[in-house]
């Protein structure tokens, strides 16, 4: 993005710009922004994809303000302990900032940034620093059950079984491209359909399905003094709150595992037979995910090519064949 642009979009913002530093292009345009002289340090993202296939709800105007304003009602909330990022009004008052660029209307957005370290890959945790992760993903949950705001329309859903039909349906143009084979697609369809038969009897209510964050991995955690922080809610929507226990539980080693789920379990009911099961299939989900999200993506055709049949081997048919393959990712 011109430099020129950036700095008329934060000009639009009550703060005084003394440095800015590109971060990455990804879902987003990112930078970290900073006002020396009030010790304040922001992350702007303009809200432009770097391939139009990462673009969708998210990025309306509708979208990101329903973002914005459910950060800051969690910020604002007694009752919910989430570390996470506080965002920033406008001069107007307004959430997102619009700008015309080249005949096209960008989204901007400003946030707090949070003081911490990125999580490594290979890095290990406490386990005290596990259950709490836990606790913090429970805490979120737990508001998002409280509050009564509504993103219908305006914000995506993930993991229903209108959303892994739409899925299954994205991952067999692989097959067409040459990157999985018809015995690839026969398990992962196989799989589908009993994960979502299991989905027809757990029922979307306020229970189970709501507000998530839908894109929790050691990337969106931040090792801060106060603990782990949730960030990046860029994705976030509707869905089933074990989906986000999924990509949690992904992002940690398998014997960490536990405490990750002692710590949410301090929030709600422990989970039964039958929603392990469906936690397996929604950690299956969120690595198919990748495959649906990256098929446009020819440097990463070759590792789809070769990891699919391993994938499905592993994973795909145990989990039919109703084997636990809850600590063999």
């Amino acid at each position: 993005m011109d430099d020129n642009v950036i700095d008329e979009i934060l000009k639009q913002y009550p703060i005084r710009v003394t440095s800015i530093s590109f971060i990455r292009h990804n879902e987003n345009m990112t930078y970290k922004v900073t006002d020396e002289a009030a010790g304040i340090t922001y992350l702007l993202r303009i809200h432009k994809a770097i391939t139009s296939s990462m673009s969708g709800l998210q990025h309306t105007c509708e979208g990101l303000d329903a973002e914005m304003a459910f950060l800051q009602t969690l910020h604002e909330s007694k009752d919910a302990v989430v570390l996470t990022q506080t965002p920033v009004r406008n001069n107007s008052g307004d959430w997102v900032t619009c700008k015309t660029v080249d005949g096209e209307v960008v989204h901007s957005t400003l946030l707090q940034w949070i003081n911490g370290r990125d999580l490594q890959q290979d890095e290990s945790l406490s386990r005290h620093q596990i259950t709490h992760f836990g606790e913090q993903v429970g805490s979120l949950h737990q508001f998002a059950k409280s509050t009564s705001m509504s993103l219908n329309k305006v914000r995506p859903a993930y993991a229903g079984i209108t959303q892994n039909e739409l899925m299954l349906k994205r991952l067999k143009h692989g097959v067409s491209m040459g990157i999985f084979s018809e015995i690839d697609y026969a398990a992962l369809n196989r799989f589908f359909e009993v994960f979502n038969a299991s989905l027809e009897t757990y029922p979307q209510t306020a229970n189970c399905w709501g507000i998530i964050h839908a894109d929790i991995n050691k990337g969106n955690l931040l090792l801060t003094p106060n603990g782990i922080a949730l960030i990046d809610f860029c994705l976030f929507g509707y869905g089933y709150y074990l989906y986000d226990v999924a990509g949690s539980v992904l992002s940690l080693k398998p014997e960490e595992r536990d405490y990750f789920l002692a710590g949410y379990l301090g929030h709600t009911a422990a989970l039964s037979a039958q929603d392990m099961k469906r936690l397996e299939g929604f950690m299956m989900v969120a690595i198919l995910g990748y495959y649906a999200f990256h098929l446009e993506n020819e440097d990463r055709h070759s590792w789809m090519r070769e990891r699919m049949p391993l994938f499905c081997q592993k994973y795909c048919l145990p989990f039919v064949g109703n084997q636990s393959i809850f600590y063999t990712f």
